[in-house]
């Protein structure tokens, strides 16, 4: 319903009071832009420090769970290895470990900005790499405690993953390192 106003001649709006509201429109608009972008971009991120994680842990526990029932070492960095004992402890980019008699052999190895099982790659390679920036970024050794040859050899292992692209914009870049010592179990000396 509409009053009329005898006295107020102006119905209108003035032009100041139209470029209040519009400051105030553009001004609100900003800031639920800048926030809506901040989120995304975290969101990204999320998801690649998730699939660096995956990736790693799951390399990890494969690697874990055969050295964990393997019953010797071969090799490391194609050298033969007849026992962990020496000093400095044999170490490498590589790991051949005799699962048993009857399986035979398994070559892990950091190869190609991946980590390869007997050639295969324990991880996609479209999103995920190891970091070759770093010469350490992945590496494997083996030492026995007491420098026994007897007790089972622990074998250390680490590498460094971080995303495929290395041109992504800087907050979608990410690396995670990954760490991890395991006792053979199944160690059978020769």
């Amino acid at each position: 319903m509409f009053i009329h106003n005898p006295g107020n001649k102006n119905a209108g709006y003035t032009v100041i009071e139209l470029l209040a509201v519009v400051t105030i429109l553009v001004a609100v608009t900003g800031i639920i832009s800048a926030l809506i972008t901040q989120t995304l971009r975290g969101t990204s991120r999320t998801n690649i420090t998730n699939r660096i994680a995956q990736a790693g842990n799951y390399a990890s526990t494969v690697i874990s769970n055969e050295i964990i029932s393997a019953e010797d070492i071969v090799a490391i960095d194609g050298d033969a290895v007849a026992d962990c004992t020496g000093d400095p402890s044999p170490t490498g980019n590589s790991i051949e470990i005799l699962v048993s008699q009857e399986q035979g052999t398994i070559l892990y190895e950091c190869a190609s900005d991946t980590i390869s099982s007997n050639s295969a790659s324990l991880f996609d390679t479209s999103r995920v790499r190891v970091d070759s920036s770093d010469p350490n970024a992945c590496y494997f050794t083996c030492r026995q405690q007491n420098n026994d040859p007897y007790t089972p050899p622990i074998v250390e292992f680490g590498f460094t993953l971080t995303q495929k692209s290395p041109d992504a914009l800087f907050e979608n870049r990410d690396s995670a390192p990954f760490k991890t010592s395991v006792l053979m179990r199944n160690y059978t000396p020769n």
